[in-house]
């Protein structure tokens, strides 16, 4: 392959991831607690020819707004800290995302069934109990409280990637510190941290830079065959 095909490969591959990206933010723009992805790029020299990549796709924690439901069960994170959940196989997941229900068993969960873990692991409310959550994380009724949420956060949160559903996972080396008083919006929701008047700007962007990519294959090919036609 030529350099100048190489190099138009890489800038139309590089583009597309990032296409990808802004497209999953847009489409999440609704679920709470999401947390929008970013992509890097960078320039790689590999003898004397260059082409771009993109090494890493990283998490944007940028806090977002929150939405009043009314719910008593439902709450927001103030500052930083994650909400913890079982995820499917069992591990211990995180999440912004404070829309949470009781199943038919009195748990406390995610829309999604996921459970929403406390200090001692799944929280329950009983038959015929009310639950409440309460500003620093209690899960109440009337016979008095039941459990209490855990909130951790991370000191070195650049080791955290997406695990799906509004999920995220942790590596070891993350920092996950666990916060020993919270203090949560009950009440309130954390919406998505997608705002869509930047994502189409991206958008736009990443478009002229895919077309851009693509003209310079198309123009590169037509050189090569240009080349051979003249020495044949």
């Amino acid at each position: 392959m030529s350099s100048g095909l190489y190099i138009g490969y890489s800038g139309a591959s590089t583009s597309r991831q990032q296409l990808d990206a802004i497209a999953n933010n847009v489409a999440n723009i609704s679920t709470a607690g999401f947390r929008r992805d970013t992509t890097r790029f960078d320039t790689v020299l590999a003898g004397d020819l260059s082409f771009a990549r993109t090494p890493e796709t990283n998490l944007d924690l940028s806090p977002a707004s929150n939405r009043l439901t009314g719910d008593p069960l439902q709450a927001a994170v103030e500052g930083d800290g994650f909400f913890v959940v079982e995820g499917a196989d069992g591990g211990e997941y995180y999440t912004r995302r404070g829309d949470f229900r009781l199943d038919s068993r009195g748990r406390l969960v995610l829309p999604n069934g996921r459970p929403v873990l406390g200090a001692g692991g799944e929280l329950i409310v009983p038959d015929t109990q009310k639950g409440t959550l309460t500003g620093d994380g209690r899960l109440m009724t009337e016979l008095g409280e039941v459990g209490r949420l855990r909130i951790v956060r991370f000191e070195n949160p650049g080791s955290l990637s997406k695990a799906g559903e509004s999920l995220i996972a942790a590596q070891p080396k993350a920092g996950l510190v666990d916060v020993e008083n919270p203090a949560l919006a009950v009440g309130f929701v954390e919406e998505s941290n997608v705002n869509v008047a930047a994502e189409m700007v991206s958008l736009i962007e990443a478009s002229r830079i895919f077309e851009a990519a693509m003209r310079s294959i198309t123009i590169n090919d037509e050189l090569t065959q240009k080349l051979i036609q003249s020495q044949t």
